[in-house]
C-alpha cells in the first residue's frame, strides 16, 4: 500500500495532466473537504484539546497552549507561518473560553517574531500587523514560511488582547472570563474637539503651494463680498 504522503505527492505532481472537468471535480472536493476539516473537525477537536490540556502530556511537554501550537512536530502544532496561525485563529472560539489560550499563542508568536526579526535585521515596522497582510517587502522571508505577524502592531482584538493583558491584568481577568468585552475594558480616548478657525488653520498647513494660493484667492473674493 502507498504512503498517504506519497498518493498526496502523486496528486500535486499530476494536476497540471488533469483536463478542464478533472480540475473542476479536484477543486470541488478540495473546498468541501477545507470546509468540513477547517470549519467542523478541527474547531472540535481544538475545544478537547483544551479542555483535557493535551500540550502536558506530550513527550515534550509545554507549559501552555500557545507554546504548543508553535512547537515543532511531532510533539506541537507545528504552526510556523501566518498561513497555519490563521488557520487556528478561525477554528478558536476566543470571544470567550478560549480567549485566555489564544492569548497564550499571541504572546509566543509575539516573541517568536521579535527573535525572528532581530536574527534577518528585519526592521519591526516591516511586519506584518495583520494575518492575511500580503506584501512584497518580505518576499525572500515569506520563501521560508515563517511567521511575520506580530499582534502588537495590529489595532484588532489581537493587539487589544495583548494590551489589556500586559497593562490591566484584572479587566483582562473579566474578559477572557466573559464578563466584559474588551471595548468596555479598553480606556476610551476622547478626540479634542477644535474650533473651526483652528480646523482651518489645521487644514490649510496642510495644503501644497498652489491649494493654499487657490484657498487664498477664493478668501480675497468673499471678504470683498463682506465688504
Amino acid at each position: 500500500m502507498q504512503s498517504a504522503e506519497y498518493q498526496i505527492d502523486k496528486m500535486s505532481e499530476d494536476i497540471s495532466l488533469l483536463d478542464d472537468e478533472q480540475l473542476h471535480a479536484r477543486a470541488c472536493y478540495c473546498i468541501n473537504q477545507s470546509y468540513r476539516m477547517i470549519f467542523q473537525e478541527l474547531p472540535q477537536i481544538i475545544s478537547q484539546i483544551i479542555e483535557r490540556d493535551v500540550w502536558k502530556k506530550r513527550t515534550h511537554t509545554y507549559e501552555n497552549f500557545g507554546e504548543y501550537v508553535l512547537g515543532a512536530l511531532p510533539d506541537g502544532l507545528g504552526i510556523a507561518n501566518n498561513d497555519l496561525l490563521w488557520v487556528i485563529k478561525t477554528v478558536m472560539n476566543k470571544s470567550n473560553q478560549h480567549a485566555a489560550h489564544w492569548a497564550d499563542v499571541l504572546e509566543e508568536v509575539e516573541n517568536s517574531v521579535r527573535m525572528f526579526a532581530k536574527e534577518k535585521k528585519i526592521p519591526v515596522r516591516a511586519l506584518h500587523r495583520d494575518l492575511l497582510e500580503q506584501d512584497t517587502d518580505l518576499q525572500d522571508v515569506a520563501q521560508e514560511h515563517a511567521l511575520t505577524y506580530l499582534p502588537s502592531r495590529s489595532k484588532s482584538f489581537d493587539g487589544q488582547l495583548l494590551k489589556l493583558k500586559a497593562k490591566d491584568p484584572e479587566s483582562y481577568d473579566n474578559v477572557i472570563q466573559g464578563k466584559m468585552k474588551i471595548k468596555e475594558a479598553l480606556p476610551q480616548t476622547t478626540r479634542k474637539k477644535l474650533h473651526p478657525i483652528e480646523s482651518v488653520k489645521n487644514k490649510f498647513s496642510s495644503l501644497s503651494k498652489s491649494d493654499r494660493e487657490a484657498f487664498l484667492a477664493w478668501l480675497e473674493q468673499e471678504m470683498e463680498h463682506l465688504a
